[in-house]
């Protein structure tokens, strides 16, 4: 195969259209940016995602970590018992854990898939009051598997999976709640904001108590444990601007048509790339699934001898990569408990253990021969061909002939 590059640019549209303007210029007319009960923004918004989830309530933050933050306190986590979670996320799921009181406890990812394996959740659940599950670049996590394998309460972190189906059944509504990012690189955005979802009354109240006004908490306290809080909350302000809600609606309208334009997009891709006898493997969906659209993992099935180097000859030629996350396990943060506990004094009376990497062998296997693409949510076979025989270019003379 001669060598190739990727000459054709990467096919969008702008991330906010006339709809979204539209939405955004009638709330501008109507003068009232900030709702502090459940106004009529933010009930849209909160409604559009209790009918794409199938559970009974959602809940608006100013951001997806306030809505992990607001879920992993809302299902019971402490600081004695720590939190089951993938290395293999973004730093903000992880510190999510501290701030909700608790401390991470690092498990495995499936050798198959980018996410948390059971098996290893298994293994620690006796130390933890809790499971985060994240659907990492869209592929749903196996959740029949996890509430198999611990009856610990589990918080899915939906914020690649926006519209993702896992066996049939949405996810955000498998676990205790789900979280869904809206920051602007998200398929379905508010420039910033998160949901919480689930169909538990108490989590939702709970949840509710972290950070939104009083005048919402008055209005929708009803357990007797919780009402005493009325009043003040716990005062975090995490509720989501009106802008943010109106411009997220918008945006989860026109999901459906982008995860079709996505889906065929890589079809087109994965044919092409078995023409080319291209060494690579792709997640398994399992039935009655859909994945979600914020990166395409691809593992490369021969042995990866630079993974930084083939990181950068797929980028000079033109391919769409996207950064894996940095290896969080080994930052001062994660590894220094003194460090933790400048932010969480918790942290230095709680039974944490920096993690290692001999106990995460998956994990580590994966950033040595995973790469991520980034699919258009437009019509784009040219593009997809393209990108196939230059992806296919590359991995035969930087792994092929190493």
């Amino acid at each position: 195969m001669t060598d190739t590059r990727v000459t054709l640019p990467f096919p969008r549209t702008p991330k906010y259209g006339p709809a979204e303007k539209t939405a955004v210029l009638k709330l501008l007319d109507s003068g009232q940016l900030s709702e502090i009960n459940r106004g009529p923004a933010t009930n849209a918004l909160e409604a559009a995602f209790v009918r794409l989830t199938g559970t009974r309530h959602a809940l608006s933050f100013n951001s997806g970590t306030a809505s992990l933050h607001a879920a992993i306190h809302a299902v019971g986590a402490n600081p004695q018992a720590g939190v089951a979670v993938s290395p293999m996320t973004w730093i903000s799921a992880i510190t999510a854990i501290f701030q909700a009181g608790s401390y991470p406890v690092f498990c495995d990812i499936e050798p198959d898939s980018p996410n948390i394996a059971a098996t290893s959740v298994a293994g620690v659940a006796d130390a933890c009051s809790a499971v985060l599950a994240t659907h990492t670049w869209g592929i749903p996590a196996r959740m029949d598997r996890l509430t198999e394998a611990t009856d610990l309460p589990t918080v899915e972190d939906c914020s690649h999976a926006h519209g993702a189906i896992y066996q049939g059944r949405s996810v955000g509504s498998w676990g205790a709640a789900g979280c869904f990012s809206l920051q602007e690189s998200k398929a379905v955005s508010g420039g910033e904001g998160g949901i919480l979802t689930t169909s538990d009354r108490e989590v939702y109240e709970r949840a509710l108590t972290l950070g939104h006004h009083p005048a919402r908490l008055a209005t929708e306290l009803t357990l007797p444990e919780l009402r005493p809080l009325a009043d003040t909350g716990a005062a975090y302000k995490y509720r989501m601007p009106a802008l943010s809600a109106v411009i997220a609606r918008e945006q989860l309208r026109s999901l459906p048509d982008r995860m079709l334009a996505a889906e065929h997009n890589l079809a087109v891709l994965r044919t092409a790339l078995e023409e080319f006898d291209a060494p690579v493997a792709w997640p398994a969906l399992g039935e009655l699934s859909v994945r979600g659209w914020y990166g395409t993992p691809l593992t490369i099935s021969v042995r990866v001898p630079d993974p930084r180097k083939l990181h950068e000859q797929c980028k000079a030629a033109g391919i769409p990569v996207r950064s894996l996350y940095e290896d969080w396990t080994q930052t001062p943060l994660l590894q220094r408990p003194d460090l933790a506990a400048r932010y969480w004094p918790h942290v230095a009376e709680s039974p944490y253990r920096p993690p290692t990497s001999e106990s995460l062998p998956n994990y580590y296997k994966a950033l040595r021969q995973m790469i991520v693409l980034k699919v258009p949510q437009i019509p784009a076979e040219d593009y997809m061909q393209q990108v196939a025989q230059t992806l296919a270019a590359v991995l035969a003379r930087t792994v092929l002939t190493a």
